[in-house]
């Protein structure tokens, strides 16, 4: 029978298999995961569809003959192969900024407990955050982190001061000077103010979300930054992180969830009561 010859066939490949071809399966599979991973919910995934759209629409004119429109096609396609990496460029360098990396577990040290500075940090935040929610003051606080956004960013004005509740609170008081645009931290200081993100165009985005939910998303697309939204208009807090936006958080729900997203990989592998340490909140940034 038809299936039993489909087994045989199927079997006799599995004996012919070596090491090298299985790690070899396993090495391919991982880099089209991860390139699915990286390309999903953001402007590269348009594109992508785009180039799709025009290699189909090349093949339906040779079928049916279509011989101009054909010959414009391929030569397209073949053009576009170097204007993709020119329309790429933003992304291809982000991929180079992983890879380059070399350095593991640079957040943690030998006990595996957050470090004071930073859980300090952190808290402040979370409590400025749960302030400013209370008075319904809009704010927008990117919290960077491996990946450096300088180049994601315009414009800002460099404060280097230590991360309090008070001074985020007091940046974000409506009509002052610091109060329009995003607080970047780095390096556990408030590193700049007034910054200009870029926008999300994720099409899939909530009507109702406005001008600062479109800027935090948008910039935690470009980059693994957490970003902490606070709502003008409801006063709710949101968390933006890989092009996902979570809203509903409290001061406590929010302190615990910045920690989590800043070493989710060491959380996924531990105990609910293990305690993590930072060296540093965020990798030092290339200084303006």
């Amino acid at each position: 029978m038809w299936w039993q010859n489909f087994y045989y066939s199927i079997m006799n490949q599995v004996a012919l298999l070596r090491l090298t071809d299985l790690i070899d399966i396993l090495v391919v599979s991982y880099l089209v995961y991860k390139s699915l991973r990286f390309i999903r919910d953001t402007r590269t995934m348009h594109l992508l569809k785009g180039v799709a759209f025009l290699f189909i629409a090349m093949q339906a004119s040779f079928f049916f003959q279509l011989n101009t429109l054909h010959w414009i096609l391929s030569n397209v396609l073949q053009v576009g192969l170097i204007a993709l990496v020119v329309v790429f460029q933003p992304e291809l360098r982000r991929v180079l900024e992983h890879m380059g990396r070399t350095t593991m577990g640079k957040w943690f040290n030998s006990t595996g407990e957050f470090d004071e500075e930073a859980e300090q940090t952190i808290r402040e935040i979370a409590r400025g955050a749960q302030a400013m929610a209370n008075n319904r003051v809009g704010a927008l606080i990117v919290i960077e982190n491996e990946d450096n956004i300088d180049s994601l960013i315009s414009s800002g004005i460099k404060v280097q001061a230590k991360t309090t509740s008070e001074l985020l609170e007091n940046i974000f008081v409506p009509n002052t000077p610091l109060h329009d645009g995003a607080v970047v931290i780095r390096d556990n200081k408030v590193e700049l103010a007034t910054c200009v993100l870029p926008l999300s165009q994720n099409p899939n985005i909530r009507k109702e979300l406005g001008t600062r939910h479109r800027a935090g998303i948008g910039i935690s697309e470009e980059s693994d930054a957490v970003v902490v939204i606070v709502s003008e208009e409801t006063g709710n807090i949101s968390v933006a992180y890989r092009g996902m936006l979570n809203t509903g958080f409290g001061e406590e729900t929010l302190r615990i969830r910045i920690m989590e997203l800043l070493n989710a990989a060491q959380v996924a592998g531990s105990s609910s009561q293990a305690k993590f340490r930072l060296k540093n909140l965020v990798k030092r940034g290339k200084r303006n």
